[in-house]
């Protein structure tokens, strides 16, 4: 068994997105003997501890698949079974796949890891104990010793993370000087200017104004001035002062003006698009740019997660070839999973007919991609809400559907939000700025 480095739960992101494109990409194997699936069995996957899933595999997967739908188990002459089809096959095989590639890769959990990790579960908020996780995973048709093989893969998945993904990725001081001369703009602060403005839609309340500030525009001046003619309800009570204005803040007439304007310079009535407008520039603070030296370490980081998720994406398609090819589905059960599935170039994928099993073209439905979830957002087991994301998927009717783990859909799940710290964030290129209202 691999020693372990502690609970390192959380992924860089590529790799908690790497298997979810396996549910919508099409692999195709060409010259590949086709094995004989053995009766009582679904798919036979070579190569791969216990590879041959069987009837009873494929059974435990739909009920889980249609479980996560809140619906009962599908018939295969019930509209919509295509599609839960489809998803417990895809769900069985990527359980093989990824125990065949840990085996490859010489990766073993513990029984002893796996009781943690699921003690570590059960006393997340959506469970709050053993007694309450046992009835939430038989909500969601798990038995305890599937739920365990959920864990297991997930445990799995992270240690071939580690396998796969540089976790510090070698960049070199050409390379950072490199990009940051290609992207100078990102770490410059823009021009910045503080105005003074009169708003009103009354051209003669604006003009009276103008005259007032001709004789005193101290800022004492402008705050009498702007309580009595501004109808700007954010500047008024402040001498009409718009701070660290910063372009395409204000409407295009105003903006152009603002930027034109001589610090000091009375420039109006300006006819807006609902209003006139007195402006006067207080205060330029010219653009700066960042220097290199300060975001150094920013640009080191940005390019390093660069790397790793080209790692990730590479890998990502050297995995979906080598275990579609290993894999053969029994007639009835062949997807785009398996090595002999022939794709029909006349369909499109986007019209079941009434049956919900095939299209117009008589073509087998689609199975519509999910949609993934951040690192540390996604659930303890598959069809949980999602918690504080909104790329959750909803299938018609609003009812949670499979959500997906670092390891895809109906693959292992990932922990909970709350089971470890939530990940860092790589830091942006040029600091956000605050920006103020926007003139009306």
């Amino acid at each position: 068994m691999r020693k372990r480095t502690g609970n390192r739960w959380v992924v860089v992101a590529i790799f908690g997105a790497l298997f979810v494109a396996l549910f919508v990409i099409v692999g195709v194997a060409d010259g590949i003997g086709h094995p004989s699936v053995p009766s009582g069995a679904v798919a036979v996957v070579e190569d791969a501890p216990d590879g041959t899933i069987s009837n009873a595999d494929f059974d435990a997967a739909l009920t889980q698949a249609a479980a996560q739908q809140q619906q009962p188990k599908p018939k295969p002459s019930d509209p919509g079974y295509a599609t839960l089809r489809d998803a417990a096959m895809s769900s069985v095989l990527l359980s093989r796949w990824i125990m065949g590639e840990a085996e490859e890769r010489g990766i073993t959990i513990s029984d002893t890891e796996i009781s943690n990790q699921l003690k570590q579960i059960a006393q997340q908020p959506q469970f709050g104990g053993q007694k309450q996780f046992r009835q939430g995973i038989k909500q969601l048709g798990y038995t305890l010793q599937q739920a365990r093989g959920e864990v297991e893969r997930s445990l799995i998945t992270n240690e071939i993370e580690k396998d796969v993904v540089p976790q510090k990725p070698s960049v070199s001081e050409s390379e950072i000087t490199t990009y940051y001369e290609d992207n100078k703009s990102q770490f410059s602060q823009p021009e910045t200017r503080d105005v003074r403005e009169i708003v009103n839609s009354d051209q003669a309340k604006v003009e009276q104004a103008k005259a007032a500030l001709e004789k005193d525009s101290s800022p004492q001046s402008w705050k009498q001035v702007a309580a009595k003619y501004s109808t700007d309800q954010a500047t008024k009570d402040s001498g009409g002062l718009r701070q660290g204005v910063t372009v395409g803040q204000s409407e295009p007439t105003v903006d152009k003006e603002i930027f034109a304007a001589a610090q000091g310079q009375l420039i109006g009535p300006i006819k807006g698009q609902k209003n006139y407008y007195l402006i006067q520039v207080d205060k330029i603070t010219p653009a700066v740019a960042t220097p290199l030296s300060k975001v150094s370490s920013q640009i080191r980081q940005q390019l390093a997660a660069g790397i790793q998720q080209q790692v990730g994406s590479d890998f990502q398609t050297d995995f979906i070839d080598k275990w579609t090819q290993r894999s053969f589905c029994a007639d009835g059960y062949v997807i785009d999973r398996c090595a002999n599935f022939t794709p029909q170039d006349t369909c499109t994928g986007d019209d079941p007919g009434e049956s919900g099993n095939l299209d117009k073209s008589g073509c087998d439905a689609f199975v519509p991609s999910i949609a993934p979830v951040a690192p540390g957002q996604a659930t303890v087991f598959s069809g949980q809400p999602v918690q504080g994301t909104p790329q959750g998927p909803v299938p018609a009717g609003g009812a949670a559907v499979q959500q997906p783990s670092i390891i895809g859909p109906g693959g292992a799940p990932q922990l909970p939000p709350g089971a470890a710290p939530p990940q860092t964030a790589p830091p942006q290129t040029a600091p956000p700025q605050t920006a103020p209202p926007q003139s009306p």
